[in-house]
């Protein structure tokens, strides 16, 4: 054993900062509040806001995106020249945990998305007892989900299906989630209690599916508005809070924190397939997907129906059928630039020879195919001139490593003071429409937070801004461990000098 400092992390997956200290400083939320107020607070920091899938594996390996490699939960293999899920022996990376299970630190982690599972004596770990997120649901040891679900229930939180909601199925959504919020924060006691339990972390989705369907700025229902049910939402953790904190105990640093957040923007991506046909010399019309039989059998049915046999589907037919819907215009693998799967932004791959299966274009090739995009993308504007793209985001200038090859060529960003576009113009006058109806209306940011009531015998790092590769050497730090070589993060706290 290393020591008896104890670490506890408290993930409000994807909380939009802004919301969190409104409803604080307005009393929703009391006991968070008097946490945040009494804790040392940071800025986090991250291009979260464009691969934002890549934020929580970007946490669990303290690395960037260029040495872990995965960014969503389905990634184009190029050398196979197919979809796979993240879980593919190709994408695997360690989890700091493991480190710290290895080094006899007893671990539990719970729901963190998109990372493998530690699979040590030390070391327990559950991904998909309630995740918005779609991700194969496991545990380690094997039996631990089903015990978490015999003592706490199942979660009512699912696999996002993207549905078109009401105010009042909005209101719905919130009243469920905050229930499970609720059940969580129980698990959450329990974990901070247990002294031999030295490091936990407990992510709660919840947040991050209130993020995509309440971040307009509304009356959602008569007299409640989008952040009064976020505050809803929450407010099981805020009760609860004060019992987490005594059971935790004055030894134990505890951090509340998001890795990113969310603002009001409903996706228009599919435009950007449309761009992507005008760069390679085609009509967009010809990139306008059309539903399939059973896509049209899905629309057909009730959201609850289609959100129940999903997600009793097996991942592998899930994987499989999103993998069909999302190359049915682009023809992965066979165009020399073509669309792979992201959600908000375009993201593109280039069909380069020697990296992928089938690849034909050179790197110099490719280049000028992306400048082509660009250029297509600068024409197109809105009915009342405004654009539409902001950029075309080139991955190699943002991410390096060993498994950069993994990620998306670049990202064709949308423009973020437009909320919607449902038609728009190229240069000719062409015109391009958005086949997308409104489900979701909130997107990533690359802003969050980090609250931290350090324990007895740890100090702070002087910093406003940290980011989420810093999380990884802090455990570390904090709990006495020696941490390995390849952490890109700097700790922003740790055992002080004779603590």
């Amino acid at each position: 054993m290393t020591g008896s400092n104890r670490l506890v992390l408290v993930a409000l997956d994807a909380m939009e900062v802004s919301w969190l200290e409104r409803r604080a400083a307005g009393g929703d939320l009391p006991n968070l509040a008097a946490f945040m107020r009494e804790s040392a607070g940071f800025r986090v920091r991250g291009p979260w806001e464009l691969l934002h899938g890549s934020v929580w594996p970007t946490f669990a390996s303290g690395v960037n995106p260029g040495r872990h490699g995965r960014y969503a939960w389905l990634q184009w293999l190029g050398e196979e020249g197919r979809y796979v899920r993240a879980s593919h022996p190709a994408l695997a990376f360690e989890p700091f945990w493991r480190g710290l299970a290895a080094a006899g630190v007893r671990s539990t982690v719970v729901d963190v998305p998109y990372v493998p599972l530690v699979r040590e004596p030390a070391a327990e770990q559950v991904i998909g007892w309630g995740t918005e997120d779609e991700v194969e649901r496991e545990s380690w040891p094997p039996g631990l989900l089903r015990d978490i679900r015999r003592e706490f229930g199942r979660h009512p939180l699912g696999l996002d299906t993207l549905e078109s909601l009401s105010g009042q199925e909005r209101a719905a959504m919130a009243r469920e989630l905050a229930r499970g919020v609720a059940m969580r924060a129980r698990l959450l006691e329990r974990l901070a209690g247990d002294p031999a339990r030295r490091f936990a972390v407990v992510l709660f989705g919840e947040t991050h599916k209130a993020g995509h369907y309440l971040a307009e700025a509304c009356e959602v229902v008569p007299g409640v508005t989008n952040l009064d049910l976020v505050a809803r939402v929450l407010r099981p953790l805020d009760e609860a809070w004060p019992r987490v904190l005594q059971a935790a105990g004055e030894g134990t640093t505890v951090a509340l924190f998001a890795l990113h957040g969310m603002r009001h923007q409903v996706d228009f991506s599919e435009l950007g397939v449309q761009v992507l046909a005008l760069a390679l010399g085609k009509e967009p019309a010809a990139a306008v997907p059309r539903a399939d039989l059973l896509r049209r059998l899905r629309d057909a049915i009730p959201d609850r129906v289609h959100r129940f046999a999903w997600n009793r589907l097996p991942a592998r037919v899930r994987a499989a059928r999103q993998a069909q819907l999302d190359g049915r215009v682009s023809a992965a693998g066979r165009e020399p630039v073509f669309r792979v799967t992201h959600d908000i932004d375009l993201a593109l791959r280039l069909n380069l020879a020697g990296r992928e299966r089938d690849g034909s274009i050179s790197p110099a090739e490719g280049e000028a195919l992306l400048a082509r995009v660009e250029a297509a993308a600068a024409g197109v504007r809105t009915g009342a001139g405004e654009p539409v793209y902001r950029e075309l985001w080139r991955t190699a200038e943002h991410f390096s490593g060993p498994r950069a090859h993994r990620l998306p060529d670049a990202l064709l960003v949308g423009s973020p003071e437009l909320v919607r576009v449902t038609e728009a113009f190229d240069a000719a006058g062409r015109r391009l429409v958005n086949p997308m109806q409104e489900r979701r209306n909130g997107v990533h940011t690359g802003r969050g937070f980090c609250y931290v009531r350090p324990g007895t015998g740890v100090g702070l790092d002087g910093r406003a801004e940290i980011d989420a590769r810093d999380f990884a050497p802090t455990a570390y730090a904090v709990l006495g461990v020696p941490a390995p070589p390849g952490f890109e993060g700097k700790p922003f706290a740790g055992c002080a000098a004779g603590g």
